[in-house]
């Protein structure tokens, strides 16, 4: 059985080890990242299926590594993940990050039953 791979991209690491730990119990390894810089090193299509990405985060950041996953490998699996920022809402977040590249999206906090809904919309190899 070929185990999937999901590159985990948050600055928070209370969160991204909660993401993880969600994974994890699906099954899925997990390669956490603290920067969007730090995870497209570590990408590589052929090794990782899914990459779930915070979307405010020093350097980077997730809307310029989504647009850049895009360019470079356009039939990545991406999921964008947003609490808000600066008096915009999860859901104002999300809908961009979707709008310039991202498979899908979830609002924080996620819950596992959201994050199964959205992985069983996508066409994850």
């Amino acid at each position: 059985m070929n185990t999937k791979r999901v590159i985990i991209v948050d600055d928070d690491q209370f969160y991204v080890n909660l993401v993880s730990k969600i994974f994890i119990q699906r099954g899925w390894q997990t390669v956490i990242c603290s920067s969007m810089e730090t995870a497209l090193q570590s990408y590589n299509p052929k090794h990782v299926s899914l990459i779930v990405t915070d979307i405010f985060m020093p350097g980077m950041g997730g809307i310029e590594g989504i647009k850049f996953l895009r360019q470079t490998f356009p039939d990545s699996s991406i999921i964008a993940m947003s609490g808000g920022w600066d008096g915009m809402s999860p859901k104002a977040t999300v809908d961009a990050a979707i709008k310039i590249g991202a498979d899908a999206g979830l609002k924080k906090p996620i819950t596992p039953e959201e994050l199964d809904h959205v992985l069983g919309t996508l066409n994850i190899p």
